[in-house]
């Protein structure tokens, strides 16, 4: 009986080492890559890009260091499909006006949910410490800002109801934003309340519909 036990463990082990040395050579799931850094955003500070580089670069962008344990399968396959959703999310290594949302920013760093768990646990230096998640937060806020292109007040109107008319009619009637007589500050509010329950504008496209509805709607 021993013998028998004996015998089908050891199948059991080769079998297993073989199949553990055969996918370490044969390319399955996302793939280790770091393609050229193309643009970043414009960094409000060189601060805040450091603090980036050392919570986000290794999944959000295109230099990553890819540790040992990440050639080996299929720990690889997890890392890589990691970034490959990091990147899709938002990349500062090809960056676009209007990628990331800074009130889901700011959320994800406070509760800790970015950097993942168990990136921080093999990271140390991406541990910030409560000061350094403000700063991030503030200092990646106020880089977004820095996105937002203030038009001219004809240009504002003319495409604010362009805008206006894409974008929020599909659920609000434009009847109901003409009664809504409100303040600037008010208008920012309602459009930040807005894209927080889906609607698709971006920065530039959310700055350009406050001030045209505070200009045109205002009190």
């Amino acid at each position: 009986m021993r013998n028998e036990f004996t015998r089908i463990a050891g199948i059991v082990i080769a079998a297993s080492v073989t199949l553990f040395l055969l996918i370490q050579v044969i390319p399955i799931g996302p793939q280790r890559t770091n393609p050229p850094v193309v643009a970043e955003p414009k960094w409000n500070s060189p601060q805040t890009r450091a603090l980036a580089k050392r919570a986000c670069f290794d999944c959000h962008g295109n230099e990553i260091k890819w540790p040992w344990y990440s050639y080996i399968a299929p720990v690889s396959w997890l890392l890589a499909n990691d970034v490959l959703k990091a990147r899709a999310t938002f990349n500062f290594s090809d960056w676009h006006s209007g990628d990331m949302n800074s009130s889901v920013m700011a959320a994800e760093i406070n509760s800790g949910g970015m950097p993942l768990p168990q990136y921080r646990l093999m990271h140390p230096a991406a541990r910030l410490t409560d000061a350094e998640k403000q700063q991030l937060i503030a200092g990646l806020t106020a880089t977004l800002a820095l996105e937002t292109v203030k038009p001219t007040s004809t240009a504002s109107a003319t495409d604010g109801a362009s805008l206006l008319e894409a974008r929020c009619t599909v659920c609000h009637s434009i009847d109901r934003v003409k009664k809504a007589k409100k303040t600037r500050d008010q208008w920012a509010q309602t459009v930040t309340g807005m894209v927080g329950k889906g609607a698709q504008l971006n920065a530039v496209e959310k700055a350009m519909a406050i001030d045209y509805l505070s200009t045109t709607y205002g009190p």
